[in-house]
């Protein structure tokens, strides 16, 4: 249990990366356009976050 709430909470610093990452790689702020290579930031940064929080969570909850 301990490793999905550490998921769900890692979301938005990780939404808060990809946008960094996002802005800091080219990307424009103003267009709803972008390029398949921003898949990187914006689908993997989060998703890395998310799962390492979960695999943090997991080592947690073998220590108890």
């Amino acid at each position: 249990m301990r490793a999905i709430v550490f998921a769900a909470i890692a979301i938005f610093p990780g939404l808060l990366l990809a946008l960094f990452a996002y802005l800091l790689l080219g990307g424009p702020a103003e267009s709803s356009e972008w390029e398949t290579w921003m898949y990187g930031p914006c689908y993997g940064v989060p998703g890395l976050c998310v799962l390492c929080a979960f695999i943090l969570g997991l080592r947690e909850d073998r220590e108890d």
